[in-house]
């Protein structure tokens, strides 16, 4: 047991490189038009070329995994990722013509994401493996967390551009190296390498048995990413305050939900035992209500508490959906669904961001609408949802 809790802390701490990336490469973006001399657009572009390397990447690794061994993967990955930064990191440092320094952005992007995007389905399949069912969810909301740390901590690059301009490329180059903190070999107890003739055996994300969870995936993070994208906004005009006051108030929000997360995600979830379609419907609930009485309040007390409770929400059901998905599976496909539903993630937060957009210009409140409404739907979706 206690091999098993320190295989889950190390991954915990590797996988919090993803969050780290996510989060410092967008703290990053005034340094990165400035140094390049890109326009919103560009930078824009860049990321949507990572977005897509994310969605092609992640069923593939997913079943590599089972090929190669978690801990070989892992290592792989992360050099992969470190070449990436590299490119970032040299642009950052060295600046360039526009063009170029567009053509190079994306490259890094491109490869970097497209590395990335096996992190986490690897390290969720072997955190499942090394865990009895009962334990799976807390297994996996630790991984949440690692990653919610990670993007607290991506706050540190743009804050160390203060004290020297080269401290930011250099943390954004070396964040990779936190997957080698993973374990060196398999602990898991599943089955090994040696034994894995069946291994990473692919599967359709239109399969009955995962389809589901991965639909409950998509309406969580469609919804999400739409509060997200236009929580400055939205905050702006409700409280009616000036563009420097309303950055300032929403990335406070956001570390107040990343908080939130990492507590939720560590403490919580391994203390309720929940059992799955419970934690989803409970979760889907907690993410409905909150983005109701975000919507009607006009207090900013009762709106950073609607906050914590949709953030609660979400940090309950995504190791919920996630551990139903492996337990409705059999061994050999774990991996391939595992990236389908980091690609069902990805892929819900991009068009969240887009519809948003779209939505906000309709309602300012819109998005806290189709939020709750996208909740509430998963939570049914949950509830009908046949135990096995």
């Amino acid at each position: 047991m206690k091999t098993r809790s320190s295989l889950l802390r190390r991954l915990a701490i590797a996988v919090s490189a993803i969050g780290f990336g996510q989060s410092a490469f967008v703290s990053l973006v005034p340094l990165v038009m400035e140094r390049l001399r890109l326009d919103t657009f560009a930078v824009g572009a860049a990321t949507a070329v990572g977005a897509a390397a994310f969605l092609v990447g992640s069923p593939l690794w997913g079943r590599m995994g089972e090929r190669l061994g978690h801990a070989r993967l892992l290592r792989l990955l992360g050099l992969a990722m470190l070449a990436g930064q590299a490119v970032f990191a040299m642009l950052l440092t060295a600046g360039t013509k526009a063009a170029l320094g567009i053509a190079l952005l994306m490259l890094s992007r491109f490869v970097y994401g497209f590395a990335a995007s096996g992190v986490m389905p690897t390290a969720q399949v072997w955190a499942s493996r090394s865990v009895a069912d009962d334990r799976r969810q807390a297994a996996l909301g630790l991984l949440g967390a690692g990653v919610s740390m990670g993007r607290l901590a991506g706050a540190l690059p743009a804050a160390a551009a203060v004290l020297s301009p080269l401290l930011p490329p250099i943390l954004f180059l070396f964040s990779p190296l936190l997957l080698w903190l993973a374990p060196g070999r398999e602990q898991s107890g599943g089955q090994s390498d040696a034994k894995a003739v069946d291994a990473g055996r692919g599967i359709s994300p239109f399969d009955r048995r995962a389809l589901p969870c991965l639909a409950i995936g998509l309406c969580l993070t469609l919804g999400f990413g739409q509060v997200q994208m236009m929580l400055g906004p939205m905050v702006q005009q409700r409280f009616a305050l000036g563009a420097a006051q309303a950055t300032t108030m929403t990335g406070l929000a956001l570390m107040l939900v990343a908080i939130v997360m990492v507590l939720v995600q560590g403490l919580v979830v391994a203390r309720l035992r929940l059992a799955e379609r419970n934690s989803v419907v409970v979760g889907c609930v907690l993410v409905c209500a909150g983005m109701t009485i975000l919507a009607v309040t006009a207090s900013h007390i009762v709106s950073a508490a609607a906050l914590v409770v949709a953030a609660a929400g979400i940090a309950l059901a995504t190791p919920g959906y996630t551990a139903w998905l492996m337990k409705r599976l059999e061994p050999a496909e774990q991996g391939a669904a595992a990236g389908w539903l980091t690609s069902t993630h990805v892929l819900g937060q991009s068009i969240g961001a887009l519809a948003g957009g779209f939505a906000f210009t309709l309602w300012p409140f819109a998005p806290l609408a189709g939020c709750a409404a996208l909740a509430l739907a998963a939570a049914c979706l949950a509830a009908m949802l046949r135990k096995h």
